[in-house]
Formats: C-alpha cells, structure tokens, sequence
C-alpha cells in the first residue's frame, strides 16, 4: 500500500473515531526510508487523556491498532500505535519532531501536546547535561 493511500486512510478512520484528536506518523515511513516489511507507526492524542480504569488506558491504543490494522487489511503486526501521554519523553520527542500530523480535530490540544513533550525533551537535556554538578 502507497504511503499518499494509507495516510489518507488512517486520516478517515481517525476521523470516524471521536476520541481521537491528533494522529502522527513517525518512523520510517514518516522519514521516507521505510522498507518493504516497516511497519506502520502511529501515535494518537485521545480525548479522555487518561480513562477511570488504568488498564483500560494500556490497552487502548492495543486495540485501536487491531481495529485499524483490520481495517485496513494489513498483516498482523504491521501498525503499531502508541499514546502520545503515555509514551517516554525521547519517544514522544521523536513523534513531534517527525512532524508528520496525519489527523488533527484540534489545533489547539495539538500545540498543548507538542509544547508539553518540547518542553519535558528540554528539562530532560538540561537534567542530564548537568547531573554531575552540585547544587
């Protein structure tokens, strides 16, 4: 499947999903040096960010993954979707910074996210360029 038919899918089953409100591409396909057998790697912005039940907030972007991974009529395995809140800062960094937006219902909650990883990315390099000072 070409990347201009798959994007613009992925961009139509996000909007069919209301709790999502921004979808990224990242990895290979979003740098262009994707292999025959990359697989698809997506991140999402849900809206709840964080749902009652804390299993619940694991496995929904597992299972959002399948669905669209069905969907789509890909082989098992070959999308992968990750929770911008849940993911690690340098993981989440490297999302943002891929900055291949595919879905997006909300500007707005889109530049709070992409401001919150900046600005984690940042405290993250000054904590680990300085951790052999003393305070």
């Amino acid at each position: 499947m070409t990347l201009p038919t798959l994007t613009a899918q992925l961009a139509a089953l996000a909007a069919a999903h209301p709790e999502v409100m921004v979808l990224w591409l990242y990895g290979s396909h979003a740098k262009g040096n994707a292999g025959p057998h990359s697989d698809w790697d997506l991140a999402v912005a849900f809206d709840p960010v964080k749902l009652v039940d804390s299993l619940d907030n694991r496995l929904r972007p597992e299972l959002l993954a399948l669905d669209w991974q069905r969907a789509l009529g890909l082989a098992e395995g070959q999308l992968s979707v990750v929770d911008i809140n849940q993911a690690p800062i340098p993981l989440a960094f490297a999302i943002v910074d891929a900055n291949r937006v595919l879905f997006c219902r909300d500007q707005g909650r889109r530049l709070r996210e992409e401001a919150r990883i900046m600005s984690q990315m940042e405290f993250l390099l000054y904590s680990q360029a300085n951790e052999h000072k003393k305070y």
